[in-house]
């Protein structure tokens, strides 16, 4: 029996590769989205980090005040992710042994923060 393949975008970080994929969910009453981001690590037991706390800014319900939405809206860029499996590993997402998957709690802070911090 083979393996499902990975559904997301590809990232090598450090010799390794992982999956990640970034969808949003609901809308609360603050018109922030909800974001849900999931690694699957390709090595090991490629246990998941699923990364949950994460909200966004919603263009169509800011508008037309877009300078809100631009003041207050994060980007998840390669460094974000390759920033996020650095924490997820220094918060106890090991792959190579857990085959459980890991739960990480991030903040739109802390996406805004390791989107300026240089790569470990």
């Amino acid at each position: 029996m083979t393996m499902p393949r990975a559904k997301g975008r590809k990232h090598r970080i450090d010799g390794r590769q992982y999956f990640v994929s970034v969808s949003g969910g609901e809308i609360d009453a603050e018109n922030n989205v909800h974001l849900r981001i999931a690694i699957q690590a390709d090595f090991g037991h490629r246990s998941y980090c699923i990364v949950r706390g994460v909200t966004n800014r919603s263009f169509w319900h800011d508008y037309p005040n877009v300078e809100l939405m631009r003041e207050n809206s994060i980007s998840v860029t390669p460094r974000v992710v390759s920033n996020l499996i650095a924490l997820a590993h220094s918060e106890g997402w090991n792959p190579e042994v857990s085959k459980s998957n890991f739960e990480l709690f991030a903040t739109r802070e802390t996406i805004r923060g390791l989107a300026i911090r240089q790569k470990p």
